[in-house]
């Protein structure tokens, strides 16, 4: 039985064995190596430094560029507040920032100091420095301002076409804010009402009347025109009253009981008096009722139902010269020409330039008060003293 146990059959449910190198476990036979820390830590500590050392440099880069921006930012700041805060040299200031900073803020600082020029009437310099802010703020709410403020400047400055042209472009720029493109066609119809051209501010009225949004500025030119319309009328209104009352004093002057005294005051007597004549010092009492020449009355004692009193010399010249010729008791009527009356200027109801008419009854004369002369007391010998006896 030679080697029996070699001829033997595995038997049932045994694995086989696996034959091993002499020398090696298990693990090393298979390929497994034991997990060595220290050995890792050296193989890979130069490539971890490494990446810290990456990563360190990244963030000491961004924050000094964040703090770069930051101080950058804040003495930009600073700059333009100063210049907003100063009185003395800020268009200098904003001039010098808006050449500095080429940005949406160095144009608002442009916009600015154009400002301050147009506040000193230097329209020329604010023309340009508008259209310089103006090219600076393309996208910027601020745009449409500063066309505004180059166009006005340009018609300040005497160059009225280029600066109409300028609030037409305006006021058909879409891009702009409609408050900007409003106010544009508003400027376009007072130039118009200015320039005496209805048919261009009824254009501008239509326009605004077209878009709700812009009924502020419609009723703002409506507004306008009808003052403007009362001012030409004011200002015309002194040469009106003056042809009218020349009129009314020539008609006057050809009725038979008229008479005409140098200073070309007209009056007709309409009941003789019997007293004394005033002089220019002396105080009246009279009833009178004053018309305007289309009839109207302005002023009357005699509707009140109480005389007046008050120096001759104290009231217009018409009636200083009148009183100083009737007589107590005397009735006048008076013709009296603007220039004797409230001149150009009127007087309350009364119209520039306006003749009136007054029916004047002299009731009496108040003589002035003559003061006592007291004596010269520098001239006079003093009074003796008088001593009580003991």
């Amino acid at each position: 039985m030679a080697n029996n146990d070699q001829n033997e059959e595995p038997k049932q449910n045994e694995e086989p064995v696996e034959e091993q190198v002499d020398g090696l476990t298990a693990e090393e036979a298979a390929g497994v190596r034991p997990y060595d820390e220290v050995e890792v830590w050296k193989k890979s500590k130069n490539t971890l430094f490494s990446v810290l050392g990456i990563i360190a440099l990244g963030v000491a880069i961004s924050s000094f560029y964040n703090d770069s921006k930051e101080e950058e930012s804040a003495e930009r700041s600073l700059r333009f507040l100063n210049a907003s805060l100063g009185e003395v040299g800020s268009e200098e200031k904003f001039l010098s920032f808006a050449e500095d900073y080429e940005d949406t803020l160095g144009g608002v600082a442009q916009y600015r100091a154009a400002s301050i020029q147009y506040g000193d009437s230097r329209f020329a310099e604010s023309a340009k420095s508008f259209l310089a802010a103006a090219n600076r703020l393309v996208g910027d709410p601020l745009l449409g301002r500063a066309k505004i403020g180059h166009a006005v400047s340009l018609i300040k400055d005497d160059q009225k076409d280029d600066g109409q042209n300028a609030l037409v472009s305006i006021s058909n720029d879409a891009s702009l804010l409609n408050v900007d493109r409003f106010e544009a066609r508003y400027l376009l119809g007072v130039d118009a009402l200015g320039n005496s051209d209805e048919e261009g501010y009824e254009a501008q009225r239509k326009a605004l009347s077209e878009d709700l949004k812009a009924a502020d500025y419609l009723s703002r030119l409506v507004e306008y025109e009808r003052l403007n319309r009362l001012y030409k009328q004011a200002k015309s209104l002194p040469e009106i009253n003056l042809a009218k009352s020349a009129e009314y004093l020539s008609k006057q002057r050809k009725q038979k009981n008229t008479k005409e005294t140098e200073s070309g005051l007209l009056y007709q007597v309409l009941k003789k008096g019997k007293g004394d004549q005033p002089t220019a010092e002396d105080e009246v009492e009279v009833h009178y009722h004053g018309t305007l020449i289309d009839g109207s009355v302005f002023d009357s004692s005699r509707d009140r139902g109480e005389p007046a009193k008050f120096k001759v010399g104290q009231v217009i010249a018409g009636w200083t010269e009148a009183l100083q010729l009737m007589k107590v008791g005397a009735k006048w009527k008076l013709f009296i020409p603007s220039e004797l009356a409230y001149g150009k200027r009127g007087n309350n109801s009364i119209g520039p330039s306006e003749a009136l008419t007054f029916e004047v009854e002299l009731l009496g004369i108040t003589p002035p008060i003559v003061e006592p002369e007291l004596p010269d007391l520098n001239n006079s010998e003093p009074l003796p003293a008088v001593f009580p006896e003991d």
